[in-house]
């Protein structure tokens, strides 16, 4: 799998989001809500992987690529827990979710380690003690090393917190300079280090394709995370928002522009054969993993709330939670549910979705499909399958349907091929 030069694409550019992202939802209507509430209300029956997700945005400072609604306002920290425990409490009380399991508890945000450990203790005693959660419950939190303290560390570790995910971008000094993260990339290996030793899983996520990054620092990269034998890394390509730091050095010239879609494809490539040698395989949306769970089809349902939460999945309706921090806790306080986008899925809308499997790396059972929507996948999509096989992006076999190696480096542009048509 090379791709030295545009000459032989399937596309002509590389997606790096796929369909039906919260930015496709829209404000929710007064009766749109009012369904929404009253669904809640049923019971749940199915049984399925279910994750649960309580948002803690918090952060010592943004980053210069950042464009996630984070805050940096750590006085508005003790009324946030109040509002977010307030609205996991709204969930946990309706009988759908007390009728639902879940598999997995994942405290996100922005970087919840900035936080007193009192109140990262208090958010997971709360869920714990207010939701179904499976004895084999895998808990991860999200980190950063700046704010992860050894004692920290011995406190997560001690209370059955199995993962972190640790946004470290890059170990290169001169990168994360330019990137205003916080602490050395010796300081954020010393960390890694810490928390392996007490027994904590580590996945954490690489930038590449970055202003001034050659190749050599990012394979030096790579070569640091197989060298502490992380559990698993998120390899993402830079997306360059307008309004953060580094834009507008590179708008202003003090940076050079980021690669071309070349540049990009050379450095994953790289990642990829250099992950797969050593026993790291694709996964998920972006990630090379050695863990086995890893691999098991993903969470059906994502209940959640916080701030700036936007993986929302109940039943058929998609939501995405207020981002300001103040407005979050004023809706909560007025006891309005904190939903800011909502969107519900169509049956046809469902089809498509299941078929987005193929780009989280996932195979997508054909029997299963027909069991769910009463015909075939390539009866509903035949055009997307057909264009799909021609250019062997995707594979059929043994009554599955999955991406080839050739077409892993376009899993996003994949999942948009089955936005293009469809057959009821």
């Amino acid at each position: 799998m090379r791709y030295d030069s545009h000459d032989g694409w399937p596309y002509s550019k590389i997606e790096h989001w796929p369909p039906m992202t919260y930015r496709d939802r829209s404000v929710p209507t007064p009766e749109a809500l009012a369904a929404f509430a009253d669904f809640l209300k049923t019971d749940n029956s199915a049984s399925q992987n279910r994750e649960l997700q309580p948002w803690l945005p918090f952060c010592e400072g943004r980053c210069a690529f950042c464009y996630f609604p984070v805050s940096c306002e750590k006085q508005n920290v003790a009324a946030y827990i109040a509002a977010l425990k307030k609205a996991l409490g709204f969930y946990a009380k309706n009988r759908y979710v007390q009728s639902s399991v879940f598999n997995e508890l994942y405290v996100g945000g922005g970087s919840p380690t900035v936080l007193a450990s009192h109140y990262l203790m208090d958010i997971l005693q709360f869920c714990r003690g207010n939701f179904n959660l499976t004895r084999d419950c895998t808990t991860k939190v999200t980190a950063c090393t700046n704010s992860l303290s050894d004692d920290k560390i011995r406190l997560l570790s001690a209370s059955k917190v199995n993962q972190l995910d640790i946004g470290i971008q890059t170990f290169d000094d001169s990168l994360r300079k330019m990137l205003l993260l916080r602490d050395s990339g010796g300081d954020a290996r010393q960390k890694l280090k810490v928390a392996k030793k007490h027994g904590l899983s580590v996945s954490i996520d690489l930038l590449y394709n970055l202003p001034k990054q050659t190749k050599k620092q990012w394979v030096e990269d790579l070569k640091q995370a197989l060298e502490l034998e992380v559990e698993s890394v998120d390899c993402y390509p830079l997306d360059l928002y307008a309004d953060t730091p580094l834009a507008r050095r590179i708008a202003a010239g003090e940076l050079p522009p980021i690669g071309d879609d070349a540049a990009e494809m050379e450095m994953y490539v790289e990642a990829y054969h250099l992950f797969k040698e050593n026993g790291y395989l694709p996964t998920c949306h972006n990630r090379f993993s050695r863990i086995k769970e890893d691999f098991d089809k993903p969470s059906s349902e994502v209940v959640g709330t916080g701030a700036g939460f936007f993986m929302g999945h109940i039943g058929s309706y998609l939501y995405s939670d207020i981002d300001d921090v103040k407005d979050y806790v004023a809706a909560v306080d007025r006891g309005v549910l904190p939903i800011a986008r909502l969107a519900t899925l169509s049956q046809e809308a469902e089809m498509r979705k299941a078929m987005m499997l193929i780009y989280l790396r996932v195979p997508v059972e054909r029997e299963e499909f027909k069991m769910q929507f009463g015909k075939f996948p390539e009866e509903a999509f035949p055009d997307a399958l057909r264009r799909l096989q021609e250019k062997q992006l995707i594979e059929i076999a043994d009554g599955k349907i999955c991406l080839t190696e050739k077409g892993d480096p376009w899993r996003f542009n994949i999942a948009w091929e089955f936005f293009k048509d469809c057959e009821n």
